[in-house]
């Protein structure tokens, strides 16, 4: 189980994120020529995408896809695509490619289809970054959804998956990459705030959970960054 890196404040974590994120990037793009950047959605991510976008790295050989996006265009307000487009590709890092996985396609199907191939050229990622729900999801893979087996199955063709809405989650059709496509990465950091999400992260972890494939696998190291 990796150990949370535990910040006295959440600007000291969002420093830290973004730092480790640019390290990553930068790594990967030396050691491979290009580098891919799975980026998450959330409130939690945008001060780091804003530190992010003001340092110095090759963006011009980074390019970034989401973990997961709502069934909406990039104009709604709940899009992570639109908070990428805001916080993220400005400036500097205005010059990395983008591979979204919505298009305005006709269904949360066709979009993941359509999604396939700009993901599979952004491959390996140098790094992924993840947030955890309070119920032990990551990306668009909730507890009982009917796709979550296929989601986690590293076995799976699937670099991308609709994911229809459910109880309690997710309210609205979803895309998200599998844990297949997750874990083609040199690091995953997960971005974690809140005591309650930082007991659900301390092990044992139920392995129920789908948090718990994350935590549980030795193919990719793991950093959990942690401020209340």
């Amino acid at each position: 189980m990796p150990k949370i890196e535990v910040f006295p404040t959440r600007d000291a974590l969002y420093d830290a994120a973004a730092s480790t994120l640019a390290n990553a990037l930068t790594t990967t793009v030396a050691s491979h020529g290009k580098a891919g950047f799975a980026a998450t959605g959330g409130s939690t991510p945008e001060p780091v995408y804003q530190r992010l976008s003001t340092l110095t790295l090759p963006w011009d050989k980074v390019t970034v896809t989401l973990t997961d996006e709502r069934f909406v265009p990039a104009s709604d307000p709940s899009s992570n695509e639109g908070l990428v487009r805001r916080s993220l590709l400005q400036g500097e890092a205005a010059k990395a490619g983008f591979a979204p996985l919505y298009a305005d396609p006709a269904s949360p199907e066709a979009a993941a289809d359509a999604a396939q191939a700009g993901v599979a050229e952004a491959l390996p990622f140098g790094v992924t970054l993840l947030g955890v729900g309070g119920d032990g999801h990551f990306a668009s893979l909730f507890p009982g959804n009917p796709v979550l087996s296929e989601g986690l199955d590293l076995e799976t063709e699937r670099l991308v998956l609709a994911v229809p809405k459910g109880e309690p989650a997710p309210d609205l059709p979803r895309i998200s990459l599998t844990f297949k496509a997750l874990i083609q990465t040199s690091l995953i950091v997960l971005l974690v705030t809140g005591e309650a999400k930082r007991k659900l992260l301390e092990g044992p972890v139920d392995p129920s959970l789908p948090v718990a494939r994350i935590l549980d696998q030795d193919r990719v190291p793991v950093r959990i960054l942690w401020a209340e």
